[in-house]
Parts: C-alpha cells; structure tokens; sequence
C-alpha cells in the first residue's frame, strides 16, 4: 500500500529512541513514515504499510540472557508475517565478536562475546526464519550523538566532562573503532528502505576513528577537559565492510566530518 501522492509508507516502532528521533528528522523524498512508540505497537495493523522499522528495545535484552518476552523484534516480525510488508531490523557489530578480519564483511564467523551480541544473533536467525527474504537486518557500527546520560561510550564520555572535566578511557587512546554519526545512519537507513533488500547489510562510516580522537574533539568543543587512560591494552578495535551497502545505495553526502560532529557535541554540552 502507498500513502498518499504514492509515497512509501513506513511505520516506524521507536519514534522516542535516539535512532528513531534521527530518521523522523531526517529529510526524506518518496517516503512517508509513521513513528509510533513502543507502547502503541499492539493497536496497529502492520498490513497497512509497505515497510516496518523496529528501533524499540528493551533495556534488560542488552545485559541479560535471552528471553523472549524481552525480543521486541521477534514481537514486531510476528507481527509482520502475516501480512505483507517488509521488515527492517536494527542489529549491531557486538555479533561479530572480536572479527579476525577488518574490515568485516557480512559473511564473517558470528563470535558475540557479550549478551547484547548473543542476543542480536539468535534474534537475527529467528526473524530471518519467519520472513525470509521479507526482511532487511542492518548491523550497526558505533553510532553517536549528542546522548548524555545514556551507557556508550559517547554517553559515558559526555556526562564525565560535564561533571569531572575529564574522560576517561579503560583502554588503548590509539584503538580505532568505526564511528558513525547520527545523521549519516540515519541517511544510511533512510537509503534502504525503498530498496527493500533481503539479507544482512553492515552500516558503517567506512573508516575507523581513534577513540582517544573523539574524547580529545569532543574536549576542543567543549572548551576544557582533559583525557586520561588507565590502560595501554588495545582492545576492540573494529571496522565494517560496507561494500554491499555502497553497491546497493551509494554513499550517502555527508555534510560534516566525524571531528566536526563531535565538536558541535562538545560546544552543545557546554551550553546545555
């Protein structure tokens, strides 16, 4: 089903996460979305739509064992199977585990060394069972914003330069892992959806960033601080292969460097 003037027509499941506020503000041509919350999820019929988007999360599905009951996206797939429109799923790079290759490709060993990534893998496999080629499951690198008060590494970061004047990193300054900006994963995601795309698609910055950088950019925008380490150990690093996203959509234009965004987020902090 279009929405009206034969724009697609997207229910988004989230519209308060971080993500979900980033693509409902995003401009978008030829595509109509719906941003609904979590909690508004059982009243909807999801065969009114062409594509829908889970961004909805329950906070106890990234530390704890799986459970069902705390699967939001299995409960949107259901949900989506017995009609006909195509699912879009947010999963995360924690799947790879610590990936001999960088950069990762899609088809890399599933080694998940933590809860978060377990459970993105064993949800990954039951939603592919139900639909097939009706869904699109996209790996996230490390996305990030202005985001104090949340558990990342930017949202850590923030809160200790507010309150301490200080990060403070428990590894290696010099790591580099992939870093994406809000609005440039938002544009990644808004490129997929009228692609539709059956399979698996990693979404990256396509090169990797240091995180000592980051800490010493957001530190240049906020105009004090300083970095401290309290271990040589180097650990983590990671970068995503996003030849298959590239093949399908191009890159999207990017209109700010990743020193940039941290940055404007250092001088935010300073004037929140």
């Amino acid at each position: 089903m279009k929405a009206d003037g034969g724009k697609l027509s997207v229910l988004l499941v989230g519209a308060s996460s971080l993500l979900g506020r980033a693509v409902l503000a995003a401009s978008r041509d030829g595509i109509s979305i719906t941003g609904v919350s979590h909690t508004a999820f059982d009243d909807i019929d999801c065969d009114a739509y062409d594509v829908v988007i889970n961004m909805a999360y329950d906070p106890r599905y990234m530390r704890e064992v799986y459970d069902q009951d705390l699967d939001f996206d299995r409960k949107v797939a259901r949900a989506v199977v017995r009609g006909r429109a195509h699912f879009m799923m947010m999963s995360t790079r924690r799947v790879y585990g610590a990936a001999a290759r960088k950069p990762i490709p899609e088809d890399a060993p599933l080694r998940p060394a933590d809860p978060y990534g377990r459970n993105k893998a064993r949800t990954e496999a039951e939603v592919q069972a139900l639909l097939g080629g009706r869904c699109t499951i996209l790996r996230l690198a490390n996305v990030f914003g202005f985001e104090p008060g949340r558990h990342t590494f930017l949202g850590v970061a923030l809160d200790n330069l507010r309150r301490h004047g200080r990060i403070s990193l428990d590894a290696n300054p010099f790591v580099e892992k992939d870093f994406i900006p809000l609005p440039d994963c938002a544009a990644a995601i808004l490129a997929m959806i009228p692609r539709k795309a059956a399979g698996t698609y990693n979404i990256g910055y396509g090169t990797a960033t240091a995180t000592g950088r980051i800490a010493m950019w957001l530190i240049e925008g906020f105009g004090r601080g300083e970095l401290m380490a309290s271990s040589a150990e180097e650990r983590d690093g990671f970068l995503l292969d996003i030849t298959r996203f590239t093949a399908l959509t191009g890159l999207p234009e990017r209109q700010m460097s990743i020193r940039d965004h941290c940055v404007q987020i250092g001088e935010r902090l300073r004037n929140a």
